[in-house]
């Protein structure tokens, strides 16, 4: 009841919680802690509760029998977490933990007429204190953390550390013996446990991974009697023992988790590898591994609060007969050290239960006076496109925050504030804005680039003289040149084409990366446009005629006053004859024209020939007039010359 009064208080003083408490208090999922911390101010509340549940099947000598038996063990846990976040660096979490450990006996030979149904023990055990402090609180996408931890024993439940069996013997347990063979005997980790964890988390586009690596040690002190019995279970012998066994323990947790409208799914894998534990007996199997997998989902509400449902399986192999402290060699008159009873200790917090079920409540909101809400976006003034920018505010001690794919998202307490926005390629803008308490403010703004310059001249290719000259970038943004063929246009940064035209020359097209606050020198000159006649034939002949030579004539000068300029010289035929002899009369065409232009003073580098046959006529083959037409050679500039 004291629990619900708080949740009702809390959510009177805020909304809709940002971050949500792990078992640490901290946020995270259950076993996984995030590395980012969570907002200033912000207070969680964590009710965590988890059932495991263990069938063991075990051979027992009932009324000088030899049977199968399975019982079931439950190993019920609870967290009562807190957890605060101090600032941006740190974030702080507490834990009190409650356990139950109880076995339901499996009525096996009129079993249960001596031994009871239940046998267990519960209480609460530990309190536990968890600092984060994460490295880089403003990053996008991975985040680094560091997280030491403490815990000590509050209670140990009834009059020992360990579950008692209080009924009759039963095959398996003797009265006021410990029941070590437990997945977990003890209600607590031992009297004192430290450690240390690197976490890390990485947001892609439609999932978060969380990893944490640990190194934990413990250290408990196992006082008790063991007895050794005849086939009549009289003691026949017995040890007192008092051991303390240390458990450097190597843990890793790694979580995923896949957030929905209203819902978050998740799935977590834990690994404890126990580095005092790792021997074998010669049948292969370790016992120095736990390993479990948790799937679960996570369902949060608008009022703060949140709900967990989870699931687990452990994929390691549990053998009772590894965590009952030595009796089985006891038993059997085997002579052992201390050290060698410590191999077979429980397993501090105790084995992974087979299956588990659990059910989480939690509640977050942030108890600063009245916090602020700023967010908004920040985009492109011309194209609207997000733009990823920094926010700062000069002058106060607010951190600075990015504009991930253009949105940003700030806490602030109640003031004036100047807003300074700078990304890089872009005008700085900034404003001053004044923030009430308890408002949620939305402030976008719209950046101008940085323009960049392209300047030159334009001029004629063979004499250097200035033109004038049109240089467009696109239909609706051109310019002309001055008198002495000069341009300048001013554009953002980026990649643009320009095309430029001046009547009686060719048109030339220039691509220029544009740069932020700098000019940018791209002079072009322009070649006299060239065109030429087409050049006819006789009848399947490829020789010259004299009308052609003067139109040849008149090519090669103008070939030979445009040293840059390359040409394709094409042959074509009308439809009279085969395909093949076409295609042969066609390349012999354009040989013919290309051997005279060279005959004249061309350059042969500057002319190729390519012939196409009956292929690619002007007019149809219908007539004498029209295969004339088709009989001939045409001209089709490849190049004008650039310098």
């Amino acid at each position: 009841m004291k629990f619900l009064s708080i949740f009702l208080l809390l959510s009177l003083l805020a909304g809709s919680a940002v971050a949500l408490p792990s078992y640490s208090g901290l946020r995270g999922l259950n076993r996984t802690v995030d590395a980012r911390t969570a907002d200033t101010g912000l207070l969680s509340i964590g009710l965590f509760s988890f059932l495991g549940i263990s069938p063991d099947e075990r051979k027992a000598i009932l009324q000088s029998e030899e049977v199968e038996v399975t019982d079931v063990e439950y190993s019920g846990t609870g967290y009562i977490t807190l957890g605060y976040g101090i600032n941006d660096h740190f974030e702080l979490g507490t834990r009190v933990s409650y356990l139950l450990n109880q076995i339901k006996r499996e009525n096996v030979n009129n079993r249960l007429n001596t031994s009871g149904d239940w046998n267990g023990d519960d209480g609460f055990s530990e309190a536990g204190l968890f600092l984060k402090y994460t490295f880089n609180p403003q990053a996008e996408k991975i985040w680094y953390g560091f997280m030491p931890w403490a815990q000590f024993s509050i209670y140990n439940g009834g009059d020992n550390n360990f579950v008692y069996n209080g009924d009759e013997w039963d095959g398996i347990w003797n009265t006021d013996q410990p029941m070590f063979q437990m997945r977990r005997p003890m209600m607590n980790s031992g009297d004192f446990s430290f450690g240390a964890d690197f976490l890390t988390t990485v947001k892609l586009d439609a999932v978060t991974i969380h990893g944490n690596l640990g190194y934990h040690y413990y250290k408990q002190d196992f006082v008790f009697t063991d007895n050794r019995y005849d086939a009549l279970h009289f003691v026949i012998a017995s040890e007192d023992l008092n051991i303390e066994v240390t458990d450097p323990v190597l843990s890793f947790v790694t979580g995923i988790e896949y957030p929905m409208n209203k819902a978050t799914l998740f799935a977590e894998l834990e690994w404890r590898h126990f580095l005092n534990r790792e021997f074998e007996e010669g049948d292969g199997q370790r016992f120095d591994d736990c390993i479990q997998i948790i799937p679960g989902a996570r369902f949060a509400f608008d009022s703060g609060f949140a709900m967990d449902v989870t699931g687990s399986y452990a994929i390691s192999s549990f053998d009772p007969e590894y965590n009952d402290m030595g009796h089985r060699y006891y038993q059997q008159d085997i002579s052992q050290t201390d050290e060698e009873r410590a191999r077979y200790a429980p397993f501090p917090g105790g084995y992974a239960p087979k299956y588990g079920v659990g059910v989480n409540l939690m509640y977050s909101a942030n108890v600063l006076p009245n916090p602020s809400i700023l967010t908004g976006t920040v985009t492109d003034a011309a194209s609207g496109d997000n733009v990823n920018a920094t926010i700062s505010f000069p002058g106060s001690d607010v951190d600075n925050v990015n504009s991930t794919s253009g949105v940003y998202t700030v806490q602030l307490e109640q003031g004036t504030y100047t807003i300074l926005v700078v990304a890089d390629g872009y005008i700085p803008v900034s404003e001053t804005v004044e923030i009430t308490s308890g408002e949620n403010l939305t402030k976008d703004f719209a950046l101008h680039t940085v323009m960049g310059t392209v300047v030159g001249t334009v001029t004629d290719a063979g004499n250097g003289i200035g033109l004038e000259a049109l240089v467009a970038v696109s239909a609706s943004e051109k310019t002309t040149t001055d008198l002495g063929g000069e341009y300048s246009i001013e554009r953002p940064a980026g990649t643009i084409t320009l095309l430029v035209s001046a009547d009686g020359y060719a048109n030339q097209s220039r691509t220029v990366e544009i740069i932020s606050g700098e000019s940018v020198v791209q002079d072009i000159q322009l070649s006299i446009e060239l065109s030429f006649e087409n050049v006819y034939f006789d009848v399947a002949s490829f020789i010259i005629r004299p009308d052609a030579e003067q139109i040849l004539n008149r090519v090669a000068q103008m070939l030979i006053s445009n040293p840059g300029v390359s040409v394709m010289i094409t042959g074509n035929t009308d439809s009279d004859g085969s395909p093949e002899y076409n295609q042969e009369l066609a390349g012999n065409r354009a040989e013919a024209v290309r051997a005279y232009l060279i005959s004249r003073g061309v350059s042969e580098q500057s002319l190729s020939t390519v012939g196409y046959g009956e292929e690619r006529p002007v007019a149809p083959n219908s007539s004498d007039e029209n295969k004339a037409l088709n009989r001939r050679s045409e001209f089709t500039i490849l190049a004008a010359p650039i310098q």
